[in-house]
């Protein structure tokens, strides 16, 4: 072992490194161990933290031996070494048994959601998960940073490696809220429920998971400001930023998948601004408000549907109310942003450029990929199986939920503003396509479901069995009696054109007149 550890950069492998720490692999006696090494720092700052917090290699150890005394499962701690010297560097480390074939709980979650399959194994790893919430909370053991990238599966079994976070002040609520928003997007609402009874306080799990909005605003600043996932790109009188990479890839991008470089869309820049002095794109919407546009851009070999918005000042005011706001295509690349990270499916935001003259934005537009050619006013409704078709409008009426119960308000989410596309294995998935309508608000928004029935109601297709599963949908616990008078408002085309009975729409007649 001795001998090993001298020769680690020879016999030994790099497997992930930052500036704060060093992971090694390397083998002893037939059996992996993983060596964890803090190397020292420099200055006053350095010794300073090392002082309040301690030596960061003895701390790990000693958490580990926390986690075994509490039974939780998880990898054991062979050694810590204090002074230990790779490549002439010294520093701490401490010496860990390695657990492999071994996956992170979070690859494996984002592996299944690409593929879109359900997690092997799913009822077990929820119930493995509650059982070590459960032996921490009975120790007294907490976690302050309680992630999926936490854990390891490894022959079925989870594991809580990581025991840096790891305190002796409890299983706090916040930490239990923190790990449901991180599981948010993978697990069921029976599973969050279930963790909270079975670790959580004796009180109803809150409505609104605060630790949510933590969690999103730092993906957001992740997103919108880390180099490694924004770049920023200056072309003579146009520059804005691109999108680059993302570590959180989703099913329903394409482009999420990608990775970017300055090179790429410094190639294709100059032959999309080509395509738009000559009007060569598609034209999708023309008016005095802007453009918007579809056509196809070459990036990093692959040729990706994008759509252009490219909006005008059509009042004078907006000349000036946009000094200190950015223009609409920065707001609208904000706004997407905030939709990604909440995993509400829209057009992935790609770019967004600016013209400027004298430092004033004299032009702008925002790139987004597309997502399909029929919005929700145009699609074939007929077309569709009728289970498929109640599939489409419960599904749509449950992200509109989903959105507002994060914190965001689509005050104008009429029919065309939403996209249902047909996913091979998930069925018809619904999109937001137009952000420009989004709002941030801390009260319970009302209104977005009103607004967009009051759309679809004007289209012959759509019956009263469609709007019941809209409303299904948007609120699953409603009785008959709310879904009734929720409804009551709304004169549905097909009836009035004698294709449907229109009985129990309680509106009265004379209105129903008019509005024929």
């Amino acid at each position: 072992m001795e001998q090993a550890l001298r020769d680690l950069p020879r016999t030994g492998k790099l497997v992930a490194e930052s500036p704060r720490r060093q992971v090694w692999r390397f083998e002893y006696g037939g059996r992996p161990y993983y060596l964890r090494f803090y190397p020292h720092g420099r200055g006053l700052g350095w010794r300073l933290r090392r002082g309040l917090k301690g030596n960061p290699a003895l701390r790990e150890f000693y958490r580990l031996q926390w986690l075994q005394k509490a039974g939780v499962s998880g990898p054991r701690a062979a050694a810590a070494l204090m002074g230990f010297a790779i490549s002439g560097r010294r520093g701490d480390c401490v010496i860990i048994e390695g657990l492999e074939p071994a996956v992170r709980l979070d690859d494996l979650l984002r592996e299944h959601g690409l593929s879109g399959e359900e997690v092997p194994g799913h009822v077990e790893l929820v119930e493995q998960a509650v059982e070590i919430l459960e032996k921490m909370s009975r120790a007294r053991l907490g976690h302050a940073a309680l992630e999926p990238g936490c854990f390891l599966v490894h022959a079925g079994k989870l594991y809580l490696f990581d025991a840096e976070a790891v305190h002796k002040k409890g299983l706090a609520a916040d930490e239990i809220l923190r790990f449901g928003a991180s599981l948010e997007p993978h697990a069921t609402v029976a599973d969050l429920c279930r963790g909270w009874a079975s670790v959580g306080p004796r009180i109803p799990p809150p409505k609104v998971n605060r630790q949510a909005r933590v969690l999103w605003r730092r993906e957001l600043a992740e997103a919108t400001k880390n180099p490694s996932n924004v770049g920023r790109l200056d072309a003579g009188e146009w520059s804005g930023d691109f999108f680059k990479h993302t570590d959180h890839p989703r099913r329903w991008s394409t482009v999420s998948r990608l990775t970017l470089t300055e090179k790429d869309w410094a190639e294709a820049w100059p032959r999309l601004l080509g395509q738009l002095e000559s009007d060569q794109f598609e034209v999708l919407k023309r008016t005095a408000v802007g453009d918007v546009l579809a056509g196809e851009i070459v990036l990093a070999g692959h040729p990706i549907p994008v759509v252009i918005k490219r909006p005008r000042r059509k009042f004078w005011y907006r000349y000036i109310n946009e000094i200190g706001r950015g223009t609409r295509p920065r707001r609208a690349w904000v706004k997407a942003w905030q939709l990604v990270v909440r995993n509400i499916r829209t057009a992935w935001p790609m770019a967004y450029m600016e013209k400027r003259v004298l430092g004033y934005a004299v032009d702008a537009l925002i790139v987004a990929e597309r997502i399909g050619e029929h919005d929700l006013s145009r699609m074939d409704l007929n077309g569709l199986e009728a289970g498929k078709r109640e599939t489409a409008f419960r599904r749509v009426g449950r992200l509109l939920r989903r959105l507002e119960g994060s914190g965001l308000y689509l005050y104008d989410s009429k029919a065309s503003n939403w996209i249902v596309k047909e996913d091979e294995k998930l069925g018809p998935v619904p999109y937001i396509i137009d952000v420009d309508g989004l709002r941030l608000t801390r009260r319970s928004p009302r209104g977005g479901l009103q607004r967009l029935l009051r759309s679809l109601c004007e289209r012959p297709e759509f019956t009263r069995e469609d709007a019941s599963a809209l409303y299904t949908g948007y609120a699953p616990g409603a009785t008959a009696e709310q879904m009734k008078k929720a409804l009551a408002a709304h004169v549905f085309s097909a009836e009035l054109s004698g294709k449907l009975p229109a009985q129990g729409l309680g509106i009265a007649p004379a209105r129903r007149e008019g509005r024929a």
